[in-house]
């Protein structure tokens, strides 16, 4: 079965985190950056998801995933060991959340699903999502690696300079066509390999001349 990719917006909605391995931390980590209110359930955690807890950044139930722990989110991550009284639980959790209406991802079980995650290249607002629909894990994640060499950190800064042009540009009310105009010749421009070559007093010169003439 294909799925159909999406990016889910989850600022301030409540999400459970069942598991406190490094799996669940990973996942724990990646759901704070993007504003989620956390509460996870585990009796034994990570040191990563200890800073966690210690920052005030999630709550903490420590115990065991018990029955109705998943009422009233809006999507449930399950990263636990792979033993045969968790993928009781893990299938159980799955009839349950799909009843609710409640999005469940449950790592490296697809089938209980009603999401998957990609392999992430991730630069600030910039995002690589690799999908290869539970068939090769190890295959997104050799694709991933990739990507990273070649999308360096410097695009972070590059993506949130295009976004901070294109709104002063739309703030013109030019019509759409020339706008669109403005985009292409913005994004084919020098402005890459100047955010690259770290030359801060080239590129506000470049940005205040752009938008000038623009």
């Amino acid at each position: 079965m294909k799925c159909y990719p999406v990016n889910l917006n989850i600022y301030d909605k409540k999400v459970l985190v069942v598991g406190g391995g490094v799996i669940a931390a990973r996942k724990t980590e990646r759901l704070l950056e993007r504003g989620a209110d956390v509460t996870l359930v585990a009796p034994e955690i990570t040191e990563k998801i200890s800073g966690f807890i210690k920052k005030s950044r999630i709550k903490w139930v420590q115990r065991d995933y018990k029955a109705g722990d998943e009422s009233g989110a809006f999507a449930v991550f399950c990263a636990v060991s792979s033993e045969e009284k968790n993928l009781k639980m893990e299938e159980s959790l799955s009839k349950r959340c799909v009843k609710k209406n409640i999005l469940i991802n449950i790592a490296d079980k697809p089938e209980l699903c009603t999401f998957t995650l990609p392999a992430l290249v991730s630069r600030g607002e910039f995002d690589i999502a690799i999908f290869t629909g539970g068939l090769s894990p190890r295959f997104s994640r050799k694709i991933r690696e990739d990507l990273e060499k070649i999308y360096g950190e410097e695009y972070t800064t590059y993506v949130k300079i295009l976004g901070l042009m294109r709104r002063e540009i739309k703030m013109k009310k030019y019509p759409q066509s020339r706008n669109q105009k403005l985009f292409d010749e913005l994004v084919n421009s020098d402005l890459f390999e100047l955010v690259k070559d770290k030359k801060f007093s080239d590129i506000s010169i470049f940005i205040s001349n752009f938008l000038k003439r623009s």
